[in-house]
């Protein structure tokens, strides 16, 4: 009984080493098979990692240097090289502290030519309004707003009624625009 017993155990061994074996096997078979694919896909998986990574680390050295630049023009507005650098890194920082120079100035020549780089469509919008340019989208929105809210307040419901229906729907004022168009008046 003892070598009956032994030779099933022998079988059980050499099964699980030939389902070892041919597990092994197919696995050899697959990395044959798709080995070219497996290899392009680990070296685009590391390309777009340092891709990314790298991306990372130039905008964040693009912010610091607009940082420096910015914090320097701060202590010392007529720096004209943290202006050129502010300019070149950040030119929405730029076209903002340029506009406030020339505000504080008094100047409005040369405001147009800050609408013209290119900068964040608000930022845009934001140097118009200050060059007597009224016809900004976001801005025409506010001033519209604001002639319905003053008829609100002289107790001029339709006539606000209408102005607030000037706002386009998907305005970010529209809100408030139903907010006011419930008011109505009410003191």
């Amino acid at each position: 009984m003892a070598i009956k017993e032994d030779l099933t155990q022998i079988k059980q061994e050499i099964g699980a080493q030939e389902q070892f074996l041919e597990s092994m096997i197919k696995g050899e078979r697959f990395f044959r098979k798709y080995k070219k694919f497996m290899i392009i896909a680990i070296i685009v998986a590391v390309i777009a990692i340092i891709g990314f990574y790298s991306n990372k680390i130039i905008n964040d050295n693009r912010i610091e240097d607009a940082n420096l630049a910015y914090s320097r023009l701060i202590l010392n507005p007529s720096d004209a090289n943290a202006l050129s650098i502010l300019k070149e890194k950040e030119p929405n920082l730029y076209a903002l502290f340029s506009l406030q120079q020339k505000l504080d100035k008094n100047e409005t020549n040369g405001i147009s030519e800050l609408a013209n780089l290119k900068v964040n469509p608000i930022v845009k919008d934001i140097i118009l309004s200050q060059d007597g340019n009224a016809n900004t989208q976001i801005l025409s929105e506010y001033s519209t707003l604001l002639k319905g809210f003053e008829l609100l307040k002289q107790n001029k419901i339709k006539e606000a009624n209408d102005e607030f229906n000037k706002i386009s729907l998907d305005s970010q004022l529209q809100t408030l625009v139903k907010n006011l168009k419930h008011y109505q008046g009410i003191k």
